[in-house]
């Protein structure tokens, strides 16, 4: 494994205090690093806060892009893990975005990088099943692909209001729908695809770290039964309901979703 490699490919960036606590920020689908950048500065003079971004996005090295890799979980999981392991991160503390919750939900079952997680508007799984609401039907997803596929600006900007829990017209709104913009199409309908796929439930119980859920108000992808369940089914879990609304509260309300993240690390660093 190459550090400079993994690096590159993943356009990692490090900021904060070199000494600091290692926080690491995981964006979920839809973006890249920038998502995070209202709440950095609540982090940055505490932290050493580690940034990057997913390949099909943002700065990462486009060819490193292979359909076939990223078709399912376990490909996001490689990349996440290289990370942890070429930085010799230690006690770190995973805060991922829905997928990228899921994401990091998989690694900490068996990486000891990896001391706590904060899981934002975050699904063990997406699809509905026997006795678990996740928040869409089974039938409904192939209707979701197609409209990426037909005009994916026209389905990016419809969706981007109801992710954000605001206005159509709104700063954030505007903003979410301009960095969905910024995805190629085949990158967003494989990114859904694995998304919808994905079941990590079974994993829960040998993630043994503390993690910390935060639910935002009315949540189009990750609806109260999904993050209900995570808290029943994992060992030491603290879960918070935010008053912001969607499922993009760290750019919606990033005070808000900021102190509650403090707040958790404070007491966890005292147990």
């Amino acid at each position: 494994m190459n550090a400079q490699a993994v690096i590159e490919r993943n356009n990692v960036r490090v900021l904060g205090r070199p000494d600091g606590p290692v926080l690491l920020l995981v964006q979920g689908f839809g973006c890249d690093q920038v998502i995070w950048n209202r709440i950095l500065p609540f982090f940055t003079d505490t932290y050493k806060v580690v940034l990057f971004d997913h390949v099909g996005t943002g700065g990462a090295d486009p060819e490193a892009y292979d359909a076939a890799k990223y078709a399912a979980l376990e490909g996001y999981l490689t990349d996440l893990t290289e990370i942890l392991e070429v930085l010799e991160l230690k006690d770190a503390t995973v805060v991922g975005h829905s997928i990228a919750g899921t994401m990091a939900l998989a690694v900490a079952a068996r990486n000891q990088r990896i001391a706590r997680l904060v899981l934002l508007c975050t699904s063990p799984r997406y699809i509905n099943d026997d006795g678990y609401i996740g928040g869409f039907r089974a039938e409904d997803i192939e209707g979701v692909l197609n409209a990426v596929e037909a005009n994916y600006p026209l389905w990016a900007r419809a969706m981007a209001p109801e992710i954000a829990g605001d206005d159509s017209d709104s700063e954030v709104s505007v903003e979410l729908a301009d960095k969905m913009c910024r995805l190629h199409p085949e990158y967003v309908r494989n990114s859904l695809q694995m998304s919808f796929a994905t079941d990590v439930r079974q994993v829960l119980p040998d993630v043994s770290v503390p993690a910390l859920i935060l639910q935002s108000r009315a949540d189009p992808l990750t609806p109260e039964p999904a993050s209900l369940f995570l808290h029943n089914h994992l060992p030491d879990s603290t879960r918070v309901e935010l008053e912001a609304r969607g499922n993009m509260p760290h750019l919606s309300a990033p005070r808000e979703t900021a102190e509650a993240i403090l707040e958790y690390l404070l007491v966890t660093a005292r147990a």
